[in-house]
């Protein structure tokens, strides 16, 4: 029988607090490792690329396991980053203070070569250590590493993770050409091509359209995560002259899963009684547009209104030092609007039963999952307009355009006032809302990677 390989690089490697991508890949391992026990399943196995010595790795049960923090020995902590960690801070202050003075046509080009060379420290840093330790272990008598990945002819090959960092497309074609790999992969958007201005000094636009092009060659079915992420991935391959092969839209789920039962994060349970809190969930980054929810929060404050707080949930992403600055100085916002970072999934779930409402004025979207999430905790969501967001919340969100400041500032001035109108539409949720589960999607992604058909070995 056949065997599935799973990639789980980005699980691996990933040191952050969890996003959409990073849950979508968890969840879908949870499962193999639920259903690996079941008669009659198909042998499952998980793979890394290794970068350093340029092949794909098996890794264990128990390393994946030990990951997902199930039930297994503990493994080794993973190696720190404390040195470059220590130099990114520094340099990051220094950048802050630096950046005003600078040309205004210069600052994307350097964060976006900033980034590069940080990247290319931790790959050189990477690879001292991996010598340092082949030339121990050859000392020692003991083999360089582990082997390739013994993947055989026809086997099921699937990754769900940050492919543009972690996976070598090139690498995993020649593979798939030598076995007959039946490969599927997974587009989540088309953003940093379709909207290149939303990613200055993140993403090059160029580089991702190279990423999804070779996507499109190498995959026999590819994922995605709306109708309209559909539609933008096989626009862009029609436009850059690559195949379009079968596309597969799945619906993710919008259960969080709880290791640990959580009470107020630290921060917003102290001083501020029974003041209500509308929840943001999202990296707070340019795209998402947190900058609306700041003016609007302004112009409730001018007009002599006492809004409700306002929680962003999320680490700090690129393009948005102006905003921190105006959260950081502006008087009239400043006991009104809360940055959580490092929020376990018990905070998380603390935060949705306890807002008045959730808010996700993002400028576009693949899909949308705190929308979604939001629903599944019965909390009504006003949200954006833009891409997958009204397919995402259907009938039971409302939805804003983006760039409409007086809109937001009507609207949200509503709700805030009209408390009924929110448990009103908070109650239709929670009878009428059916959440889709994780295991469904875990099913939907599973039935596409069995029926993948292979391409023909040229």
């Amino acid at each position: 029988m056949s065997a599935v390989w799973l990639h789980v690089s980005t699980l691996m490697n990933w040191d952050r607090p969890p996003v959409g991508i990073v849950r979508v890949e968890r969840e879908y391992c949870l499962w193999l490792l639920a259903r690996s026990q079941e008669q009659g399943a198909e042998p499952t196995r998980f793979c890394i690329y290794d970068r350093v010595r340029k092949q794909f790795t098996e890794v264990s049960e128990e390393a994946v396991r030990a990951r997902l923090q199930l039930p297994v020995a503990p493994p080794p902590p993973p190696v720190p980053r404390a040195e470059l960690a220590g130099w990114k801070l520094r340099i990051k202050r220094a950048w802050h203070r630096t950046q005003p003075y600078l040309p205004e046509a210069w600052v994307p080009v350097i964060g976006r070569n900033a980034r590069l060379v940080y990247h290319h420290l931790l790959q050189a840093r990477a690879r001292l250590r991996d010598a340092a330790s082949r030339r121990a272990a050859v000392q020692a008598g003991q083999p360089e590493g582990p082997p390739p990945a013994a993947f055989g002819p026809g086997d099921r090959w699937i990754s769900l993770g940050a492919d543009w960092e972690y996976l070598n497309l090139e690498a995993l074609y020649r593979v798939k050409q030598q076995l007959g790999l039946r490969v599927t992969l997974i587009c989540y958007d088309a953003i940093p091509v379709l909207f290149p201005q939303l990613f200055v000094g993140v993403l090059s636009p160029g580089g991702f359209g190279s990423y999804l092009a070779e996507l499109a060659w190498c995959a026999d079915a590819v994922l995605c995560i709306s109708e309209c992420t559909r539609r933008d991935f096989e626009r862009v391959m029609k436009e850059m002259g690559a195949p379009v092969p079968p596309t597969h839209v799945i619906t993710l789920g919008s259960e969080i899963r709880m290791s640990e039962t959580g009470g107020a994060p630290q921060g917003l349970a102290h001083g501020d009684g029974e003041r209500p809190f509308v929840l943001y969930v999202s990296t707070i980054e340019r795209r998402k547009n947190h900058e609306v929810l700041y003016r609007a929060w302004s112009r409730l404050r001018d007009r002599g209104v006492v809004p409700h707080r306002l929680v962003f949930v999320g680490m700090q992403g690129w393009g948005v030092n102006d905003l921190m600055n105006d959260l950081k100085l502006d008087p009239r916002t400043q006991g009104d609007i809360v940055c959580l970072n490092h929020v376990s999934d018990g905070e998380l779930a603390w935060l949705y039963r306890h807002a008045a409402f959730t808010v996700f004025p993002s400028l576009y979207e693949g899909w949308g999952l705190p929308v979604v999430e939001s629903l599944a905790w019965g909390k009504f969501c006003l949200a954006s307009s833009a891409a997958s967001l009204p397919e995402a919340g259907g009938r039971w969100a409302e939805y804003l355009d983006p760039w409409d400041l007086p809109a937001w500032v009507d609207r949200l001035g509503h709700y805030m006032q009209h408390p009924t109108d929110v448990h009103a539409r908070n109650d239709a949720i929670a009878r009428e809302f059916r959440a889709p589960a994780w295991a469904q999607t875990a099913r939907a992604i599973h039935d596409v990677v069995l029926a993948a058909p292979s391409k023909e070995p040229s």
